[in-house]
């Protein structure tokens, strides 16, 4: 593969890219996602094997931190898929070593991002009165009615908005604000684009989650065992999609420095004649 993977590329190409560094490195990436099948083998033994409203709230209990190691994941396949793209093969344990390094700075981050989210879910009404009295405010540069009228626009804005936050913290070493800075930097002026990718990448890997789906017809075990082996299957498809983005939407934020090239030469040659 000798494209340049941290480079801009289209849709198809990101596409293509991810499901190409995810077959030539699949055994480290996938390794690394089984981290998430006990909790999630358990949680559905659990809501399977009883209809019990205490074994619902033990599956639900369980929820918490089957997120957190799902969040541990994710840092580590990001750090793997640095190293793929980078020209270093993947490795289990240091990807894992770097995940757990940082994971105080990835909770921390994707926590306040998802406080301030939640907090969007009602800022409409205070939003449109500050509009009102500071003609001047702007979100992103920009004074989009519906985020002031609409309940929940603002919200999802700032979820694609920060849809970065741990590629930052995990490639670029950032964290809380300003994990949240870079993402939000990245993302102003392709906010379409991104929901667009991001939402194709989504709907590919729906298609083996709901596959899946078909195992709820087998005893509670084995149920558990396919659903959970087929999500650490997908999962490292979606994150290597979304890093590959990461890079294609810093590449586009890059001044195209080509254009500056002929006329700085051109200066340093000494001119001729009168």
């Amino acid at each position: 593969m000798n494209a340049d993977l941290r480079g801009r590329h289209d849709l198809g190409e990101i596409v293509g890219y991810a499901y190409r560094l995810y077959a030539r490195n699949f055994a480290p990436l996938f390794l690394i996602a089984t981290v998430t099948i006990p909790l999630q083998l358990l949680i559905g033994v659990i809501q399977q094997g009883s209809s019990g409203d205490g074994a619902q709230v033990a599956a639900s209990l369980l929820n918490i931190p089957a997120a957190i190691v799902g969040l541990i994941a994710s840092a580590a396949l990001i750090f793997a898929v640095h190293d793929a793209t980078g020209g270093t093969a993947p490795d289990f344990s240091r990807s894992l070593d770097a995940a757990f390094e940082r994971f105080g700075a990835v909770f921390k981050t994707s926590l306040l991002a998802g406080i301030l989210a939640i907090l969007a879910l009602g800022a409409a009404p205070a939003l449109a009165v500050y509009w009102l009295i500071k003609r001047d405010a702007a979100v992103d540069g920009q004074r989009n009615w519906w985020f002031a009228l609409v309940p929940g626009v603002l919200a999802i804005y700032l979820i694609v908005r920060w849809a970065f936050i741990q590629q930052s913290v995990m490639i670029e070493a950032r964290r809380t604000w300003a994990a949240l800075d870079e993402s939000a930097a990245i993302v102003r002026g392709s906010w379409w684009r991104t929901v667009g990718v991001l939402l194709v990448v989504a709907l590919i890997q729906l298609g083996p989650l709901m596959m899946s789906s078909a195992a709820t017809l087998l005893p509670p075990l084995a149920s558990a065992a396919i659903t959970s082996i087929v999500f650490a299957l997908v999962i490292p498809f979606p994150v290597t999609a979304q890093t590959l983005l990461y890079y294609d939407l810093k590449a586009r934020k890059q001044p195209d420095v080509s254009a500056d090239r002929l006329p700085a030469a051109e200066q340093d040659v000494p001119r001729q004649g009168p």
